[in-house]
């Protein structure tokens, strides 16, 4: 290096982005111009705003040399921005074509006069340094500055500036073949400007280049080729000679790099000790960040320090004891030491993380269960060596002795030294999911409880169950301890079971989750902080979801008052009367045998027979439902007679078998212990007692379908095989209730991979697939070791990369996922106005569609657990899966909590537009398998209703089968048309415009602002020039092809042309007020129509881009007026902004009803050209439709409260389209074929996409794990998993269905039993007692005829209202409904015939009435009916109902009753007031005439129908005389 080399600062190599960035702004504030390169320092006012601009932007620079300080800065920052590029990408862009051309002549001129004057022995600048090193090996190489743009020649030399302003050089080799060379920045401020003085050129001759002072000063040579005068790099070939050295090449570039970098600062991050003292840490932040993860607290750190502190106390006291000799004492240090750093720098991502990004919980799970494994193998060795407890035999097994306990330390030393291995495979789970996990199990397992939600419900739901058990323990310690006599039970044991089956039934009606419960608790007890939390939330359209959950939540706790002490009772009475202990030896097998049968029946043999292909050999189910054979469902699903029988047997089977089953059990266990006292003590006894009851009952009531099965095995292996291993029936069905979960959970397993790896229908995804199918077949025996292994601690066995090769995953809760990725739908309450206005967020079809599931998940909550007890899914337990399909709805349902009358579960909707895999997957679970008629290679055909050879082996080889093919659900039919296709001529849009403007109208006369537009003093005078001579509105907007009332002479939008065209449709409107309105057409009304509609077609015109005449703005614009977008641009519309209402109630609805009445003009053009007709449609669609746009919260909350029918515009902006379409949604009963899905299969996809996804961070979006396989739905459950993993279009929150919301399995049932329904029940008893009885003994009838005039059936007192002075309008039955006046009155009972076969009786009734006076008495022939003088007081021993007569109600006996030839006066008395009560369940008083046929058994329907009274006329008295007739009123109760 010479001189002007020496004066450039050398510093390091800039390492790192931020180090680059910290070092420059460190320059730039401390003002060192010494470290700037040359160039930062050359002059840059170049920058002219012509050539330069256009030469910067294509790559190359010019300008001419003018100092400013502020310029070198940026070229510093450019400079330093360049050097950057070249760290990170290695390459740079060369300059274009544009930059190769010729200069101007002038400057050719000029140049050469130059080169004349100087002497040609100049030493060449750094680039020609270069080019001739490159060139001397060959004679005659000349190298030299290309004199034209167009000297190619060899040896020339350009010079042009790249686009990040590097100064570079390029010479021409053979055959077009050249070298790329950066030119040595120069510090001189004279060479900087000769530089600049030709920027206009990028050919010098050599004389006026500045004399390079430095040596070379490479940067990264590139061999580059010239084509079409653009550079290019390609590889350089020059086979005549050689290049530099390598070595001394690499040195050179070296020595460039270190010239050009500026000097690197130092960093130090400040590590505080105390507080004010400090010590520097040799590191940058980003590179202490790299090397130590970030605490987020002081908690934290302490945590952090005391885990680590544990981990080393612990190790070394294992040490120290002696359990690790030899190598595994260097493997146990490894541990330690692994599990230390982890709480320093963790694992990220971990085998076992179920996210994304840094998990900061991952890092505690090494030392946490290094913890636990040193405390177990301490304390297991500990008790090894003192033995405290004797041992015990159990099974066969020897439990609590020194062999057992350092057979289990053993086993817990060789797992912990294994930890390396365990958590690179990801074998145990993070900290709180194992904690999740334990709980549930030991819950579910050991005390009968339900699945966990999250972590805080399995510590509740663990803590309810042990507080029960807790106190039942009590209560049999006390029994079993004291002697029993002989033939008799005690009656502390009778309360123990009592207790017991109380308990049991209320927990199992409970859900693990208390938040609805708590929120009940709370707005009972704390109504302010209920208060408090509406009044935050009213800003959102309410969810009546919550009060729905708390209401039913409240109707399950008011039954479980009641039930639970039945239950008690009479647990108590049936357990005191010792006829477990007389009958022991018959009884139980009696029981077993009733168990069995029913079992089998109810949950095998009925499920089959309704199963879409029964034991996969018939074609159709045998027992169908009634919509089966229907291509349309109407309605909804009716209840069939085997549902009945299927949900009858059930309550029978837990209500009544399995009780009685475990109380004999328990019974006679306790006998034999306190009989004969074996070797348990009578502590552990009375333990083993509660808890396994506390777990057969709460099991036989949550999921009775797996029950008799685990019954049947119990007595076939402890009473037949190995009688000699049993320790009492009750111990012995607990642990085979354990046992059999296992083994299902296994046969799950081994079903999925049979059925996964079968090589005849193996569908390979990619290459790896293809390489493991062989691989995986010498390994069988592995992969079903794993199998037991996943089996017995219940964790997923997933497929490697969705291979053939299986391993074991880490153990989850049946919920599975950690995480709760609960979508969220994007709308405008929830986005900013800005973004809503110019981006339209939420746009695409998934996250609009999605409002589809969110409306499918509440249906399925009032309906799902209602349809399992019917038997409509077929059996079902904790974990299992369901897809529901239908033509665009394809949804997983997962059943996470299975209890009595409630069930917990999740949704997951997948894309309507479904990739190609998923495509292939949803036509194979829909199509049917009838018309296969092939037996292995030819086509033999088979019996009618039968499958074929081929279509029954198929389908036993899948890993899903249909349980139902026609699920009826409440939903939304969808209809979407093109509105392209719509309005793509002008006579289309002239329709839609004309429906606008008298959208527009109808809402201007329907408003009750009406009068105060009219009158307000601002409207009337902006509108008041539209009235004068000659007024026309010529916006370039408006136009004759689209606006029906174009005025042509004044070319525009005229008053007289409005109101050729609309006067009539106002006057109409302005009719059809309740106050009428001046109509003519100069008033201030038709006025302000002009003005409105004026205003919405200038606002629609502006949206669309005004003079446009193509479709799309149009589009656009009528779908930025359809949300609300609209934009005032115009001075003689601002007179709207006197009252907003004008734009939001008036403007705003027309364009959307418009839109309706458009589309409804394709269907009868001709329907609305009467104005009557097109208002009552308009009025009609206002009342039944919701026209709004998908993005506003109202459409949200209009599809959750089932509104008939909505309609929006849809703009959809895909990938591949940009298009608009019209949404018509109307609900009504979908159809949807119900799939059940292998539980393990979901389970183990699910698990191998976690760990694809997430630890091996394979983002391939085509990768073979989600290629459609048909035998096992691959891609559509992988498609369903969490997001990000999945792409499921909606995620539902876990959702809790209860039995009670049903509405045909209460119709069933009879609704929950609570004390206000027996008090009901009870009034309503004695109603038709008293009612019966008067009749009864008065006109010698019987009680079926006193219902049928006296108000019998299903009537209650809330249809009798206490009332003061009682008539024949407010006696009708219903105090909302008025009885209608004339001969049509209502019904009347025909007595002609009593429908029985019975002759009729001799007395119509109501007796007609005669004219005359009333006589004292009716005549004997006419039936005797005795008359009663009115009564003195509100309790009667006289009269028609004798001594029960009582006073204060209604009816034939009552107070305020009086005789058939009366007429009614005076009133109840006030005394009387309290005894009518109103405690009628909630029973609709709003009765069709054929309801109340129905109920009402003497009514003849055709007397309905024709609204005419049936028998001789003479039989009915006139209608005036039957409103005053008092006896009729019990009839008329009953029957309104």
């Amino acid at each position: 290096m010479d001189g002007a080399g020496g004066d450039v600062l050398r510093v390091p190599l800039v390492g790192s982005k931020a180090e680059l960035e910290a070092q420059v702004g460190v320059e730039l504030a401390a003002g060192e111009p010494a470290v700037l390169p040359a160039e930062a320092r050359r002059g840059p006012a170049a920058n002219q705003p012509g050539w330069r601009g256009e030469l910067q932007e294509e790559g190359a620079v010019g300008g001419a040399a003018e100092e400013s300080g502020k310029r070198d800065r940026s070229s510093s920052v450019r400079r330093t921005q360049a050097i950057r590029r070249r760290h990170n990408a290695g390459s740079n862009p060369t300059p274009p074509a544009s930059v190769m051309g010729s200069p101007p002549s002038s400057l050719q001129e000029a140049q050469r006069g130059r080169a004349a004057s100087h002497s040609r022995a100049l030493t060449l600048p750094s680039a020609l340094h270069f080019a001739s090193s490159l060139l001397l090996t060959r004679a005659g190489a000349n190298v030299h500055e290309a004199c034209t743009f167009d000297d190619t020649s060899e040896g020339a030399v350009h010079y042009f500036y790249d686009e990040s302003g590097v100064r570079r050089s390029y010479t021409f080799g053979l055959a077009g073949g050249g070298y790329e060379n950066p030119v040595g920045q120069q510090g001189e401020q004279a060479a900087s400007g000769a530089w600049d003085r030709h920027s206009h050129s990028s050919s010098f001759h050599s004389a006026d280049i500045p004399e390079a002072t430095g040596g070379l000063n490479l940067l990264q040579p590139r061999p580059v080729v010239l084509q079409g005068m653009q550079v290019r790099r390609v590889p350089l070939e020059i086979p005549e000679f050689d290049l530099l050295d390598q070595d001394s090449l690499h040195e050179s570039q070296e020595q460039t790099l270190m010239e050009e970098a500026p000097p690197r600062a130092q960093h130090s991050y400040k590590y505080w000790l105390l507080p004010g003292r400090w010590t520097s840490v040799r590191y940058e932040r980003l590179a202490l960040l790299a090397l130590l993860d970030r605490t987020r607290g002081v908690v934290e750190n302490v945590f952090g320090v005391g885990l680590s502190s544990l981990v080393a106390f612990l190790g070394y006291l294992l040490l120290l004891k002696g359990f690790f000799t030899d190598i595994w004492v260097f493997q146990f240090c490894l541990v330690i030491a692994s599990c230390q750093y982890s709480l320093l720098k963790s694992v990220q991502p971990d085998a076992a993380s179920p996210m994304h990004g840094h998990n900061w919980v991952i890092a505690y799970s090494r030392p946490v269960y290094f913890c636990i494994c040193c405390l177990l193998i301490w304390l297991l060795d500990t008790l090894g060596s003192a033995q405290p407890f004797p041992p015990v035999s159990l099974y066969g097994l020897t439990l609590f002795s020194a062999s057992f306990f350092f057979c289990a330390r053993d086993v817990a030393t060789v797992f912990t030294l294994c930890f390396p291995f365990v958590f690179l495979l990801g074998l145990l789970p993070q900290v709180n999911t194992c904690l999740m996990y334990l709980l549930e199990q030991i819950d579910m397992h050991g005390f009968g409880g339900t699945a966990a939600t999250s972590p805080l419900t399995a510590v509740f739901s663990l803590s309810r169950s042990l507080l029960a058990a807790a106190l039942l323990y009590g209560f049999c310690l006390g029994a079993i301890k004291t002697p029993w006599p002989e033939q008799h039970v005690p009656v502390l044991f009778s309360v123990f079971c009592g207790l017991l089956v109380a308990l049991s039934y209320h927990l199992s009606r409970q859900s693990s989750d208390p938040t609805v419960l708590w929120s009940l608790i709370r707005s009972k007890l704390f109504p302010e902080l209920e208060e408090r939390s509406l009044e935050t939330a009213r800003a959102e359209p309410p969810d009546p979801l919550p009060d729905k959950m708390r209401q039913s939540v409240r109707e399950v706790l008011h039954s479980d008052l009641v039930m639970c002490v039945v239950i008690a009772v009479l647990t108590f009475a049936v357990s005191a009367s010792t006829v477990f202990i007389a009958l022991k030896s018959v009884l139980g097998f009696v029981l077993y045998a009733l168990a069995g049968a029913v079992g089998f029946f109810t949950h095998y043999l009925l499920p089959q027979l309704r199963k879409q292909l029964p034991w996969f050999c018939l074609s159709q189910p045998v027992l169908k439902p009634q919509e089966y054979s229907q291509y349309e469902v109407r309605g909804a699903a009716q209840v069939m007679w085997f549902e009945k029988l299927y949900a009858g047997l059930q309550c029978v089977e837990k209500y009544l078998i399995y009780p009685a089953v475990v109380l004999n059990a328990l019974t006679v266990d306790a006998h034999t212990v306190v009989s004969h006292p074996d070797k348990f003590c009578l502590y552990c006894r009375a333990l083993l007692m509660t808890v396994a009851g506390l777990k057969l009952l709460r099991s036989a009531f949550c999921c009775p379908p797996q029950q008799y099965l685990t019954l049947a095995f119990t007595v076939l292996l402890f009473h037949f095989d190995y009688p000699r291993l049993s320790q009492g029936f009750l111990l012995d069905y607990f642990l085979m209730s354990l046992l059999c979960s296992k083994l299902w959970d296994l046969l799950y397993k081994l079903r999925f991979v049979l059925t996964y790896i079968a090589p005849w229908q193996i569908t390979w995804g990619s290459a790896f697939h293809a390489f493991a199918q062989p691989f995986a077949v010498p390994h069988s025996a592995m992969l079903f070791v794993q199998a037991l292994l996943s089996g017995l601690f219940s964790t997923p066995l997933n497929p490697l990369l969705g291979s053939a090769v299986f391993i074991m995953s880490y153990a989850r809760p049946l919920k599975f996922w950690e995480r709760d990725y609960n979508t969220k739908r994007v709308d405008h309450s929830n986005t900013r106005l800005v973004t809503q206005l110019d981006r339209n967020p939420g746009s695409d079809d998934n996250n609009l569609n999605s409002i589809f599931y969110e409306h499918l998940t509440r249906s399925l909550q009032h309906t799902l657990c209602g349809d399992l007890m019917l038997g409509r899914w077929g059996n079902y337990g904790p974990g299992d899966c369901f897809v529901l399909a239908s033509d665009y709805l394809n949804a997983l349902v997962h059943l996470i909590e299975v209890g009595n009358g409630l069930i917990t579960f999740q949704l997951r909707g997948l894309e309507f537009r479904g990739t190609y895999c998923q495509q292939r997957e949803v036509e194979a679970i829909t199509e049917g398998v009838e018309e296969d008629e092939g037996c292995c290679c030819c086509e033999p055909g088979h019996l009618p209703r039968v499958l074929s050879f081929n279509a029954a082996f198929g389908q036993r080889w899948l890993a899903w089968e249909v349980t139902a093919s026609k699920y009826v659900l409440e939903g939304y039919s969808i209809s979407d048309n093109n509105a392209a296709s719509m309005l793509q001529v002008f006579d289309l849009r002239k329709i839609l415009i004309t429906y606008y403007v008298k959208s527009i109208i109808y809402y201007v006369s329907r408003s009750p602002k009406l009068e105060a537009w009219l009158n307000h003093e601002g409207i009337t005078a902006s509108l008041r020039p539209v009235r004068a001579p000659g007024y026309a509105d010529s916006d370039p907007t408006f136009s004759l092809s689209v606006d029906e009332d174009y005025d042509l002479r004044l070319s525009g939008l005229s008053l007289p042309s409005f109101c050729s065209v609309h006067l009539d449709w106002i006057q109409y409107c302005a009719s059809r007020r309740s106050q009428p309105v001046d109509q003519d057409w100069n008033s201030p009304l038709v006025t302000l129509c002009f003005g409105l509609c004026v205003l919405g077609r200038r606002a629609l015109g502006t949206a669309s881009h005004s003079m446009s005449a193509s479709l799309e703005p149009f589009l656009y614009g009528l779908h930025a007026l359809f949300k609300g977008d609209f934009r005032i641009t115009s001075p003689r519309d601002e007179w709207v902004f006197a009252d907003m209402d004008l734009l939001h109630r008036v403007v705003a609805p027309g364009v959307r009803m418009a839109l309706k009445l458009h589309q409804d003009h394709f269907t009868s053009p001709d329907e609305y050209e009467e104005p009557a007709a097109l208002y009552d449609a308009i009025a009609a669609n206002e009342e039944r439709l919701v026209i709004s746009h998908e993005g506003d919260p109202a459409w949200r909350s209009a599809i959750l409260s089932n509104t008939p029918s909505l309609l929006a515009l849809r703009h959809v902006m895909d990938d591949a389209s940009d298009e608009y379409k019209i949404i018509m949604l109307n609900r009504r009963h979908l159809s949807f074929r119900v799939i059940k899905v292998n539980r393990e299969c979901v389970r183990g996809l699910w698990a191998g996409q976690q760990q694809e996804l997430v630890f091996l961070r394979n983002r391939n979006p085509e990768r073979g794990s989600i290629q459609n396989a048909k035998q096992a739905l691959r891609n559509m459950i992988n498609s369903s998993c969490d997001q990000p993993l999945g792409y499921p279009i909606y995620v539902s929150p876990l959702t809790t269905s209860l039995a009670g919301s049903h509405p045909q399995l209460r119709a069933l049932w009879g609704g929950p039993v609570s004390l206000g329904a027996i008090a009901r029940w009870l009034l309503h008893s004695w109603e038709r007692l008293h009612k019966g009885c008067g009749a009864g003994c008065n006109s010698g009838g019987n009680v079926d005829d006193s219902d049928c005039g006296g108000g019998g059936g299903l009537t209650s007192l809330s249809n009798n209202p206490s009332l003061a002075q009682p008539t024949p309008e407010n006696t009708a039955g219903s105090g909302d409904q008025a009885l209608p006046p004339g001969p049509g009155w209502g019904p009347r009972p025909s007595l002609s015939s009593s429908g029985d076969g019975r002759p009729p009786p001799l007395l119509q009734w109501p007796p007609p009435r005669l004219p005359g006076p009333p006589p004292a008495s009716p005549a004997p022939t006419e039936g005797p009916r005795p008359s009663r003088p009115p009564g003195p007081g509100p309790l009667s021993s006289e009269g028609l109902s004798g001594k029960w007569s009582l006073g204060g109600r209604k009816g034939l006996g009552g107070s305020d009753g009086e005789p058939a030839s009366g007429s009614p006066k005076g009133g109840t008395p006030k005394s009387q007031a309290p005894l009518d009560l109103n405690l009628s369940p909630d029973v609709s008083t709003e009765v069709s005439p054929h309801r109340a046929a129905q109920d009402i058994p003497c009514l003849n329907s055709s007397a309905l129908e024709s609204g005419t009274p049936t028998g001789a006329p003479g039989d009915w008295p006139a209608a005036a005389e039957e409103h005053e007739s008092p006896a009729a009123q019990p009839l008329l109760e009953h029957q309104y």
